[in-house]
């Protein structure tokens, strides 16, 4: 069986009522929720919804970017950047 893992950088800020995970490469992939592991769980959901999505249409789908050219992005102290790997065909 093969397998189409995808890997991309995700901005996470983990506050004190909620965890947002933010991909800036697919920014419709975007969680929030109160608990930082169920975050991380829709976050690798739907990142493959929005591939998948994508792709069934026929839409470039963006190259990751490097994630050292993200920090940047990073706003506040609680912000960090962590990859998120999702399997397309679990799908």
């Amino acid at each position: 069986m093969e397998h189409s893992l995808v890997t991309y950088p995700a901005i996470v800020e983990q506050g004190a009522q909620q965890t947002r995970v933010h991909f800036p490469d697919l920014p419709a992939a975007d969680v929030v929720d109160a608990d930082y592991y169920q975050a991380l769980m829709r976050a690798q959901l739907g990142l493959a919804i929005v591939i998948i999505d994508l792709e069934s249409h026929h839409e470039p789908v963006p190259a990751p970017s490097e994630p050292t050219t993200l920090a940047p992005l990073l706003n506040t102290p609680e912000a960090r950047i962590e990859l998120i790997t999702t399997d397309l065909d679990e799908y």
